[in-house]
């Protein structure tokens, strides 16, 4: 065997088992999980919705309550 046939022998070894090591040591996820990831951290930044907003607003609690000496 010449040393350029060992050297490529031994570099296709390495490479297979640096490939066996990755996909074993990677994590399982189903291929929609970060599109649902996403879609959560969206939701979570999203503006409140009309309902929210409503409801904040007619809160009896709106003009009570302290303000400060400045005004």
């Amino acid at each position: 065997m010449t040393p350029l046939a060992f050297l490529a022998l031994a570099a296709l070894i390495t490479l297979i088992g640096v490939l066996l090591i990755a996909l074993s040591g990677r994590k399982r996820t189903p291929w929609h999980a970060s599109i649902d990831d996403f879609r959560q951290r969206l939701d979570a930044l999203a503006p409140p919705t009309n309902d929210a907003v409503r409801a904040a607003d007619s809160d009896g609690s709106r003009g009570e309550g302290r303000t400060s000496a400045g005004t």
